[in-house]
């Protein structure tokens, strides 16, 4: 499997699979560069991390949980919320001011975008006391 499709196969960015791999919970790929693979076992891994994680682990926890020792689960007895995870943009308006979107929601294009921003700095600009500038 590619990158693409084991995340879609587990519910996970590509990003998140890298720092899984990053961070040891799970194998590098097999093979090289463009000839690069995710086996079946790096899938129940995943989702073997995913379990651990909901269950309120930490991911020390769950690396240790993952080589076979034996960790008494979360003292509070909660468990964390299925993870979600998104993608979000940052659009840069104004020093110190950016707009932050669900890119998985939201695709908006580039002169959308432009014409955003462009909409926001009137508005900062017209309202002086909004930017800081006065205090």
């Amino acid at each position: 499997m590619s990158i693409a499709q084991i995340a879609e196969a587990v519910g996970l960015t590509r990003r998140a699979i890298r720092f899984y791999v990053q961070q040891r919970l799970i194998d590098p790929p097999v093979g090289l560069g463009r000839a690069s693979h995710y086996t079946p076992g790096h899938a129940e891994r995943l989702k073997r991390v995913l379990e651990l994680q909901a269950a309120g682990h930490s991911l020390e926890a769950i690396r240790q949980i993952l080589a076979g020792a034996q960790i008494v689960p979360p003292a509070n007895g909660r468990t964390r919320a299925q993870v979600v995870t998104r993608l979000y943009a940052r659009l840069h308006v104004l020093d110190g001011l950016e707009l932050h979107f669900d890119a998985t929601r939201f695709q908006p294009d580039a002169k959308t975008l432009a014409t955003l921003r462009n909409f926001i700095q009137q508005i900062f600009s017209e309202n002086p006391s909004s930017t800081g500038e006065n205090q």
